[in-house]
């Protein structure tokens, strides 16, 4: 299979071996540098080690709170993709341990902060890991206060652990993900919503906190696509329910040129999901 994250979860555990047998690489060796970048995808994998062996290149790497400061490559391969991963939408992950010969956690996506690029010494970098951080804290409380929930109905559970969650962070990494309306690139986030693509009653708690299973939209698409009265297809273009009418359509000024301004990989197997669950089409 293609390199993806589908299959893992944040502040889990993973070794290099697992990891390329799921990626379908023959040994671990292809994923055996600092620096990953899978052919034909757009992310960018860093496997950091704080305390490294002796016969290795003693780059200084750490987290330090919610950052990580890390050394680039002596010869600079990266360097360049790495400063332009935001502007060509590629995904920096990162894979991280204290010392050598143990598993590495994952922290997800990170987003690069600052950077003092060199030429006689490796260049140096700063990545955000905060979001991950959230997340890997609030599931761990989440678990931790399960068997508070059990007298609970669902809907109680919902509320609860939706309040404990925060919208306040999906949202966040919504808008970090997509800056504008997913569809229409209204850029005044006051009005824009981020809406689940899975709903939240479905979804696991990794699942209703990850930016990839979100939507910004203006109210009256956030609306529809809620109600499964639109969707979108394999292409991202907007799919109309039987249920609207095409008097309906016209009023609200819709139209069937509308459609998603990018296609993440995760993001539409959500959206597959969106089809077949949520969106009414009879």
């Amino acid at each position: 299979m293609p390199v993806n994250f589908d299959k893992l979860s944040i502040g889990k555990k993973y070794d290099r071996p697992y990891l390329a047998d799921i990626w379908g690489y023959r040994g671990f060796q292809a994923i055996s540098r600092g620096v990953v970048t899978p052919s034909g995808t757009n992310f960018i994998i860093l496997f950091v080690t704080k305390e490294k062996q002796q016969a290795l290149t003693q780059y200084n790497d750490y987290l330090d709170g919610e950052f990580l400061h890390w050394e680039g490559e002596e010869k600079h391969s990266s360097d360049s993709r790495i400063v332009n991963a935001k502007s060509v939408q590629d995904e920096i992950h990162l894979f991280y341990r204290d010392i050598h010969h143990s598993p590495f956690v994952y922290y997800g996506e990170i987003f690069l902060k600052n950077h003092i690029l060199h030429t006689k010494e490796p260049s140096k970098f700063v990545f955000s890991i905060g979001q991950a951080k959230q997340v890997t804290d609030l599931l761990d409380d989440i678990k931790f206060h399960q068997n508070d929930y059990k007298s609970l109905s669902q809907t109680e559970k919902d509320s609860i652990i939706k309040s404990r969650i925060g919208q306040g962070l999906f949202r966040d990494g919504v808008v970090a993900l997509w800056g504008n309306c997913s569809v229409t690139g209204l850029s005044n986030l006051s009005i824009l919503r981020a809406s689940h693509i899975k709903p939240w009653r479905d979804s696991s708690n990794q699942e209703r906190l990850d930016p990839k299973n979100g939507l910004l939209l203006q109210p009256t698409l956030d609306h529809l696509f809620d109600s499964g009265l639109i969707s979108f297809d394999v292409k991202g273009i907007v799919i109309f329910s039987s249920r609207l009418s095409q008097d309906d359509i016209k009023k609200l000024t819709l139209s069937d040129s509308l459609k998603l301004r990018k296609l993440p990989d995760r993001l539409m197997k959500y959206m597959e999901y969106h089809r077949e669950k949520v969106f009414k089409n009879g």
